[in-house]
């Protein structure tokens, strides 16, 4: 069994390596905002810190790992930068990808009650593969095991070296209700990743990407209570890279300081059993806001529905973030323009 995992496996890599890739999927989309859109920055007030992990698949020897780091600023509300620092390996280090990418974006205040924000950001990567790790079937004796020499060709290439860009929009408004009402506000956004590779980052072939172009449509409403205390927000983010498509809609429900997500994870629009892919559960814990100041930790897992179900233990994440300055004032003291920013409570989530 632990052999046709293995090999299991190594096709997947080589299929990754000869055809188009696709990006890590993260399960929590509303606690990485910046992976999924350069606009991010534009719409996010303060200073934010954000450390995401995920583990798909560990029922298998050689589980896929995803890990990225980003921080968001927003400076004096008129020009919001960002940083990302990921990583993610395919296998027992059979192939990785490390990554570190620079944001840019602009808000542009529409009214007291909307905003919209357009970013780039531009990255550089590195892919690298162990070839030595890669096991073949003719490599096999029903028999004795592996004991042959493969017939697989490797390649000279190592490592490859590009640098990408990306661009997207956002929007996020609130409804105009009076301070002791029930909120209502919300984003919506679309980004365009890899709109530009340079040069190939491909290990085998010259007439495919390597790392294809990507579109992301997301969004999300949140309702909260009178207190501010209480609060349920559904959500949704469709992904959709070369021949591969991904919707997610979950919903979260905010009792702080606890916060809970439940959802599904779906490959196409038509919401029947056979398409679905797995189910989303998550929980998370948020503090309290002490001196402009606020912390989260939370956990998500995908209970796996398609024929992966036997041995692959689901996908594990786990997402932290800290933000200071959350409302922008310390850092806009001398501007007017932040007293009539949209003021959505920041202690639900930024995005």
């Amino acid at each position: 069994m632990k052999r046709k995992l293995q090999f299991f496996t190594s096709i997947l890599i080589l299929a990754t390596l000869g055809a188009n890739a696709q990006d890590p999927v993260f399960s929590s989309t509303l606690d990485n905002p910046l992976y999924y859109n350069p606009a991010t920055p534009g719409i996010v007030r303060g200073h934010e810190y954000r450390l995401n992990y995920r583990e798909q698949w560990p029922g298998i020897p050689a589980s896929m790992r995803a890990f990225n780091f980003t921080s968001t600023h927003q400076l004096r509300n008129a020009v919001g930068i960002g940083f990302m620092a990921m990583s993610n390996i395919e296998g027992e280090s059979m192939l990785r990808t490390d990554k570190i990418e620079t944001t840019i974006a602009f808000p542009i205040k529409i009214s007291r009650f909307l905003k919209v924000s357009g970013g780039i950001s531009a990255g550089f990567g590195q892919k690298s593969i162990d070839w030595s790790k890669l096991e073949f079937d003719d490599q096999y004796d029903k028999y004795y095991g592996k004991i042959y020499p493969s017939s697989f060709a490797v390649p000279g290439i190592y490592q490859r070296k590009y640098g990408d860009l990306s661009i997207g929009v956002a929007a996020k408004g609130v409804l105009n209700r009076g301070r002791n009402e029930p909120q209502v506000y919300g984003t919506f956004g679309i980004s365009m990743k890899h709109v530009s590779v340079f040069p190939s980052a491909n290990f085998i072939g010259s007439d495919i990407s390597a790392v294809p172009l990507k579109y992301v449509v997301h969004g999300n409403i949140w309702f909260l209570d009178r207190s501010q205390k209480r609060g349920i927000a559904p959500n949704f983010n469709f992904e959709s890279q070369a021949s591969m498509t991904t919707l997610n809609v979950s919903t979260r429900v905010v009792l702080k300081p606890v916060y809970f997500n439940i959802g599904i994870r779906n490959r196409n629009f038509k919401f029947s059993p056979e398409r679905f892919d797995s189910f989303i559960f998550g929980l998370g814990y948020t503090s309290q806001i002490v001196n402009n100041n606020l912390s989260s930790i939370g956990y998500t897992y995908d209970f796996t529905t398609s024929k992966l179900l036997g041995g692959t233990y689901g996908s594990h994440e786990i997402h932290m973030s800290y933000s200071f300055d959350i409302d922008g004032k310390r850092q806009s003291r001398r501007s007017k323009s932040n007293r009539n920013d949209i003021q959505c409570p920041m202690g639900f989530g930024s995005f």
